[in-house]
């Protein structure tokens, strides 16, 4: 079995301390040691070292290979241009079906939070079994709230391995409900969250590209005659079409099962995430998270790499996060929309980025 870490994100919803040459899986967030890494040693305990590969960019790869030693840098696939997560898997799983034919694959984000690392194997070894089968199988999170920035999976009919139904066929994949939805979900019991993390055979996985996205497949074979180095190349993967895994071939295939599960996961996914592990005692060893003095304000959550002290009066409800050259100043329910002030840097003061 070899495990995939798709570690080519930007993290924009993370800036001003997420960069481009430092986004949000590289940044020792916990633990003194960076999403990245943690990923890389929760997968270390179910394979060799030798068996992780990691997908990013080539701007990347210097940081790949500083922060896991244990991974040589043939194991190292390198992504062209960024092109969403169909043609970074498809590209992935073509290079590691073509050193290991018929291999099982797992597929897991750099940047998610997995505080249960013994639910986390087992569910993992229970999707490895059903992968080895032909099916394409993806994690499920059991639902704690009812979120409105996760995709949801509808459970549908059991399978059951050793008497246990241990996975379910989806009957259906929602994007992002509303509000009243995902409420309306998490009170019937049959949704799990998407977690975005799969196992699949590399050849079943190649063989759904083919049959649900047939121009990513013809442009897959043809990167196979060039290297990840050469112009063509670039070009050649540049012209696929930017679209995720989810849309392109799993909400289409009816081989799809989930497997739910526990894992006290968190997909870290802005900064109101990192305060609400930091309050919860979950996120131990948060660099620069500091408390400030505070007349009259509740509910606030402040980071600041440098000396200053941070003081606050009259407000509610905020994050503020400073590093040498900027702050961030946000409400906490408006975290998500940071990624917006990076595209507005983008044109204004890209220095920022």
């Amino acid at each position: 079995m070899k495990m995939l870490i798709m570690a080519g994100g930007q993290g924009t919803r993370f800036w001003p301390m997420s960069r481009r040459d430092r986004p949000k899986q590289f940044l020792k967030l916990f633990r003194d040691r960076s999403l990245f890494q943690l990923t890389v040693e929760r997968l270390s305990k179910i394979v060799a070292g030798s068996d992780i590969y990691v997908v990013c960019s080539e701007q990347y790869l210097p940081q790949v290979l500083d922060q896991a030693p244990e991974i040589s840098v043939e194991q190292v696939i390198v992504e062209p241009v960024p092109r969403n997560t169909a043609p970074c898997i498809g590209l992935s799983a073509t290079r590691i079906e073509a050193l290991f034919p018929g291999e099982v694959m797992g597929v897991f984000p750099s940047d998610h939070l997995i505080l249960d690392e013994k639910a986390f194997e087992s569910a993992c070894r229970t999707a490895a079994d059903l992968a080895s089968q032909g099916k394409l199988v993806t994690l499920g999170i059991q639902p704690e709230y009812p979120a409105t920035g996760f995709g949801y999976l509808q459970q549908g009919e059991p399978l059951v391995i050793d008497g246990t139904a241990e996975a379910f066929r989806v009957a259906r994949f929602t994007e992002k409900p509303d509000a009243f939805r995902a409420a309306e979900f998490l009170k019937s019991g049959g949704y799990l969250w998407n977690s975005g993390m799969f196992f699949w055979r590399t050849s079943s996985i190649l063989e759904a590209i083919e049959r649900h996205l047939p121009r990513l497949h013809h442009l897959l074979n043809s990167l196979r005659e060039c290297s990840p180095q050469d112009a063509a190349c670039h070009e050649l993967f540049q012209s696929a079409e930017p679209i995720s895994i989810d849309y392109g071939v799993m909400e289409k295939s009816d081989n799809v099962v989930v497997v739910p599960c526990d894992l006290q996961w968190n997909d870290v996914g802005d900064w109101n995430a990192v305060a609400e592990l930091v309050e919860s005692g979950k996120g131990e060893g948060f660099p620069g998270w500091q408390k400030p003095v505070s007349v009259d304000s509740t509910n606030c959550f402040v980071v600041s790499r440098g000396k200053k002290r941070v003081a606050l009066a009259g407000v509610e409800d905020l994050i503020l996060v400073e590093t040498k050259d900027a702050i961030l100043v946000c409400s906490r329910k408006h975290s998500q929309d940071v990624g917006r002030i990076v595209k507005l840097l983008n044109d204004d003061d890209p220095s920022l980025l």
